[in-house]
């Protein structure tokens, strides 16, 4: 356990409410609320009470997976919730409080989803990141030069073949 300053461990102990009455999903082990500065609306966090360092996949495999399928069932609170919303993105990041959490994004005007509808969303924009800019993005980037991806992936799996667990 941190020092007692981590915020996300003060709301898991209910020392502070993330955002008035914003929590929609609580069970004994994790706690999620409707975040205080969403980027849409319905933007949540998820956290175990337990402490984690911000970086979700160094968790154990077994709290990893529990926390996984705990934010897809409040994924699905949302998708049920909003009429709009036939997706949910989740994004594991941990940059900016260092305490496992996920963010659960519901993708407003993906409906047809919920009706077996699937329809392509062809990125808008073409940028690639040279490093991160405090936010992640699943646009398209440019398209990459496959004998540059080869030697990169060549490269990838002779430094780490047999090595990776």
């Amino acid at each position: 356990m941190p020092d007692g300053s981590c915020i996300f461990c003060k709301i898991a102990r209910k020392e502070i409410d993330p955002m008035g009455k914003g929590i929609i999903y609580e069970d004994d082990k994790y706690l999620a609320w409707l975040s205080p500065h969403p980027n849409t609306l319905g933007f949540t966090a998820v956290i175990p009470k337990k402490h984690f360092g911000s970086d979700c996949l160094a968790m154990p495999d077994d709290e990893l997976k529990e926390f996984i399928v705990i934010a897809k069932k409040v994924a699905k609170i949302l998708e049920n919730y909003f009429e709009d919303v036939g997706r949910v993105g989740l994004i594991m990041e941990g940059t900016g409080i260092d305490h496992a959490h996920i963010k659960l994004s519901p993708m407003h005007g993906t409906e047809h989803f919920k009706k077996g509808e699937w329809r392509q969303y062809p990125s808008s924009v073409d940028t690639i990141y040279e490093k991160y800019n405090g936010y992640i993005s699943s646009n398209d980037g440019p398209e990459a030069d496959l004998g540059e991806i080869e030697n990169l992936a060549e490269k990838i799996r002779e430094k780490y073949e047999n090595n990776i667990s």
